[in-house]
């Protein structure tokens, strides 16, 4: 009986204790940037990352299990992916943007900045899809022209715990239509009123910005009233998105294209200033005695844990661990707080957070109110290029088809058909999305993603990814082959073009080359 009571003493040692609140609001701040457009991955390869039914489930999961006031923001960058769009892919676009700004709604966000991406469709587009949200679109730097008026909210004061957190929006560099009598002013002419009434108004003072890394450090560097800079990643996307502190400033910001969300667990004092690193470090190591000693109590329940464990030396020996660990702790906790003390620290609580980054795998589970629109997305754009297909009809081409190769290279055309290049256009018919002109270019043979709609027309030789996608359009090298030579062996610069993140992630030239035929 006693090693049966052991056993589930043991199995519960990892969960985390029940710590008393300390002083402060505990909240949590749910933030993202630059999803570019991207609904859903488009399921291209395995494990692909990301998806907006995901980051909604996930939300909700995290609040309900911390039961702590939160805040839900994203730094801007949201509808497109380009600062320009197509025009041969313009409606879906704006179709996808539509399903986002819904799907953001059904996520519970508050306050997304204007991002410069956000303006790609134009001014007025925004303007229109930002009634149909019921979270804050926020710019205080984009006006009218003619006026300087705000073209939409600046700045908006949200209740989150006991505390107010007024969050700031501002747009990076974009270029403007004249028509669209709008300017993006520099934010130095715009944030210091605002940051003025904040004093006495705000708890917390949040900015998402758009701007370029460098100039939110010097926003950071001359505003210690600014306590979050939640920033979006354009220029500077391969730097990893840790948190940096900078002054009284905390800059966070995650991976592009929904793969990832943050999370920001906050103890927010009345100083409003955050820890100094020793001072967090001490906060730290407090919290991982505080665990380790409820893992210990478990064991600690038993009158003797060296006699009840003495048939178990695998957990004797994990006990005793835990109690070099403790010691260790002890000593350290006391040499920081000797330290602060000696530097003459103050003794307030200071402001303090963990971090943490969310991904969003392939296996995690969606909200269903989200995956049902963009199923209903995926239906939808299918539906406008199947209706724009039937106005289109096949212009004379200087691609063949595979097949036309078959008389001179046998054996690598039967090759090729064993390949999935050969079943690129079957993948999606099998998905439903033959007709979306996002996926049909790099599916197809011999048309490029800025002539997508052409590639509703090609023949049924060319769909597929056929010998010409790789060596070159064959209707003269069928004529005349020693005069018209095609490319031996495309470079990797070729092959890029679809195979490229987020569709494919993984791809290696000169292995994959070798799956060819």
């Amino acid at each position: 009986m006693k090693r049966f009571v052991l056993l589930i003493l043991f199995s519960l040692a990892w969960r985390q204790p029940a710590m008393a609140t300390p002083t402060g609001q505990e909240l949590l701040i749910f933030y993202s940037n630059d999803v570019q457009g991207e609904t859903e991955p488009c399921g291209c390869q395995v494990n692909q990352l990301g998806g907006l039914s995901k980051k909604g489930f996930q939300f909700n999961k995290i609040a309900t299990d911390a039961a702590k006031p939160y805040l839900k923001l994203d730094a801007g960058n949201l509808l497109f992916k380009d600062s320009a769009i197509n025009p041969n892919q313009e409606e879906q676009e704006k179709m996808a943007a539509r399903a986002i700004v819904e799907a953001y709604d059904l996520s519970g966000y508050q306050a997304v900045a204007v991002g410069s991406r956000d303006l790609s469709a134009g001014l007025d587009f925004l303007r229109t899809v930002s009634t149909k949200g019921k979270f804050a679109w926020l710019s205080a730097n984009l006006v009218e022209t003619s006026t300087r008026k705000p073209i939409v909210t600046p700045s908006i004061s949200l209740p989150v715990g006991a505390i107010k957190a007024l969050v700031i929006g501002l747009t990076g560099p974009a270029s403007l239509p004249t028509m669209d009598n709008a300017t993006i002013l520099p934010w130095d002419q715009v944030l210091p009123s605002l940051l003025e009434e904040a004093a006495s108004k705000a708890d917390m003072v949040i900015l998402l910005s758009n701007l370029p890394v460098e100039e939110n450090q010097r926003i950071a560097l001359a505003y210690s009233s600014i306590h979050l800079i939640i920033r979006s990643r354009e220029a500077d996307s391969t730097l990893p998105p840790e948190p940096v502190k900078v002054n009284n400033t905390i800059m966070v910001s995650t991976t592009p294209q929904g793969k990832q969300i943050g999370v920001m667990d906050v103890n927010w004092q009345p100083g409003k200033r955050w820890g100094d690193p020793k001072n967090e470090a001490l906060v730290k190591k407090r919290a991982a005695l505080d665990s380790l000693l409820w893992q210990l109590s478990r064991y600690q329940r038993v009158q003797d844990p060296e006699a009840a464990l003495q048939d178990q030396p695998d957990q004797l020996k994990a006990y005793h661990l835990l109690l070099d660990r403790e010691q260790a702790l002890r000593n350290e906790i006391e040499g920081l707080t000797e330290g602060s003390a000696s530097e003459g620290t103050a003794t307030s609580e200071p402001s303090t957070y963990r971090n943490r980054f969310v991904t969003m795998e392939d296996a995690l589970p969606g909200l269903p109110e989200i995956v049902a629109l963009t199923d209903r997305l995926d239906r939808d754009i299918n539906q406008l290029g199947q209706e724009k297909a039937k106005t289109l009809s096949s212009k004379d081409s200087p691609y063949l088809g595979s097949q036309a190769c078959g008389p001179c290279h046998a054996d690598q055309l039967a090759a090729w058909q064993k390949t999935k290049h050969a079943m690129a256009y079957t993948t999606l018919v099998d998905k439903k999305q033959q007709f979306n002109t996002n996926c049909l270019p790099c599916h197809v043979t011999g048309v490029g993603m800025d002539k997508a709609d052409e590639a509703l027309a090609v023949s049924e030789s060319r769909r597929g990814v056929g010998c010409e996608a790789c060596h070159g359009p064959g209707r003269q090298h069928v004529k005349e082959p020693k005069s018209n030579a095609l490319v031996g062996k495309p470079d990797a610069t070729l092959c890029r073009k679809c195979h490229a993140p987020p569709h494919d992630t993984t791809f290696d030239f000169e292995r994959n080359s070798k799956m060819v035929h």
